[in-house]
């Protein structure tokens, strides 16, 4: 972690749907004013990781990282494990509605997500 941190980047990357969080501490132990990337979804599972669970994560990373400076992402990108494109959306979907989940309890301007809303579901 120091070395990563310094880094000309602006933004760190976790993986953290795969690995539970587990590095999340370490950002206690080594502060940075850089932004921290957390994976709230794991690229190499086709289940699709429900909103509460996004929201947990999102939660624990909150205990170190500053709402401002938190970005939500994916663990990695979609391509790599042959995810179809239609699972790869449901996952977007679920960081966003997550996020919502979270942005609720902080009273923070939730995020409207049209792909979430059954107005616009197809039924059989």
């Amino acid at each position: 972690m120091p070395h990563l941190l310094q880094t000309t980047a602006d933004v760190i990357t976790l993986e953290c749907a795969s690995t539970g969080g587990r590095d999340l501490p370490l950002l206690a132990k080594y502060r940075t004013a850089k932004k921290i990337a957390i994976g709230v979804v794991n690229h190499s599972t086709a289940a699709v990781e429900p909103p509460e669970g996004v929201a947990d994560l999102i939660r624990r990373a909150l205990e170190y990282v500053p709402p401002e400076r938190l970005i939500l992402s994916s663990d990695c990108g979609f391509g790599r494990e042959g995810l179809s494109r239609r699972i790869a959306f449901y996952k977007a979907v679920a960081i966003n509605l997550g996020a919502n989940i979270v942005r609720r309890e902080l009273k923070l301007p939730e995020v409207d997500i049209p792909a979430a809303d059954p107005r616009y579901t197809f039924s059989g």
